[in-house]
């Protein structure tokens, strides 16, 4: 810098800050005190110097336009000060709103350690009380134990958390805050959290006893069902047994006659038929139809007594007498007569009467 230029600041120094231009060689054209009282241009020209003031008049044409650049860069400085000014206040309203938060909540490291021990307890106990509940549905069950890890997990982490805070200054202060506000965060989502398990439980109770009204109602419908079926079975046997004679009083004696008349005979020699007697019960359960009725005796000997041959045999499917009758479900008095042209034996004999492979009764009797 020349020492021309140097010789320039230090005039003017003293006026506050300026502005100038320089020309093509290097010449201080102009130079403008921008905080003075007055406006003081200074006029360069190779190396000489000469000053003006405001109330000297000029004939340059560059007036104009020193005018114009120092209102412009006095409306520039005026809104950068502006600028400054409002973000100073932003800045400082902030700073007094935090503050105050701080004041109001008056938060200390020690209340709130308290704090989130006393929420931690209270929803540990909340969900120790769902698991305890005898019928609590196995997946709540896993969702709960997994919340109580989740729990002490976040317990931790904030708990280091208002251990930072607790240094003091403005950084501890926002950390408390911070601790304030995920404390509140903690209770609130595991509360909701909570009431959401119990409500699914709740259902899940509702629909487990729907459930077993059912299965019971299931169940009573098949025992019900059984006892139809067994009924019925009942029923059938006791149609079935009605539809098989029932019969009483079946005798057997050897008879004559004698004078015309028939006669009962206990001996051997002088009997010429056997008597078969016996009344057929009566049955409101029993339609109309036909029987057929099996008689066969045994003689002494073991052997089948047969009208087809004078033979005596043990074949289990011979039988003495086939008679049929027409039975209505009323009482009958039923005899029939068994002849055979060989001589009865002495001895006992047995008898038997049977309706479609049933033995209805038996009995014996003896010729001497």
């Amino acid at each position: 810098m020349s020492s021309f230029i140097k010789k320039l600041l230090k005039l003017i120094g003293n006026h506050g800050s300026i502005c100038g231009k320089l020309d093509k060689d290097n010449n201080v054209l102009y130079i403008i005190n921008l905080y003075s009282t007055e406006i003081i241009l200074y006029f360069c020209h190779r190396n000489k110097l000469t000053m003006s003031t405001t109330n000297e008049s000029s004939s340059s044409k560059a007036l104009p336009i020193f005018i114009a650049l120092f209102i412009l860069s006095l409306s520039l400085c005026g809104f950068l000060f502006y600028k400054y000014a409002k973000n100073k206040v932003k800045v400082q309203e902030q700073n007094e709103e935090l503050t105050i938060a701080y004041q109001a909540l008056d938060l200390k490291a020690d209340s709130l350690q308290n704090e989130l021990d006393i929420a931690l307890a209270q929803l540990k106990l909340n969900i120790n009380e769902n698991l305890a509940q005898v019928h609590l549905k196995e997946d709540l069950r896993i969702q709960l134990e997994e919340k109580i890890t989740a729990l002490e997990a976040a317990h931790s982490r904030i708990s280091r958390l208002i251990e930072k805070g607790n240094t003091g200054g403005n950084g501890g202060s926002k950390k408390l805050l911070e601790a304030k506000n995920e404390i509140a965060q903690l209770i609130e989502q595991n509360t909701t959290y909570i009431s959401k398990i119990e409500e699914a439980q709740q259902k899940y109770q509702i629909e487990k006893k729907r459930a077993e009204q059912l299965s019971e109602k299931s169940e009573q419908l098949i025992e019900e069902q059984e006892s139809l079926n067994s009924a019925k079975a009942i029923l059938e046997e006791k149609l079935a047994t009605a539809s098989i004679l029932d019969i009483a009083g079946l005798n057997i004696t050897a008879v004559r006659t004698k004078k015309g008349k028939q006669e009962p005979t206990p001996k051997a020699s002088k009997a010429e038929r056997l008597k078969i007697s016996f009344s057929v019960l009566g049955s409101e359960l029993t339609k109309q139809e036909d029987k057929t009725i099996i008689i066969r005796i045994t003689g002494p000997s073991g052997a089948v007594l047969t009208k087809d041959t004078r033979t005596l045999t043990n074949s289990d499917e011979l039988y003495s007498l086939e008679e049929n009758l027409t039975y209505d479900g009323t009482e009958k008095q039923l005899v029939y007569y068994y002849d055979q042209e060989a001589d009865y034996k002495k001895g006992t004999y047995s008898f038997e009467i049977y309706e479609r492979d049933v033995l209805l009764d038996r009995g014996s009797f003896s010729l001497r």
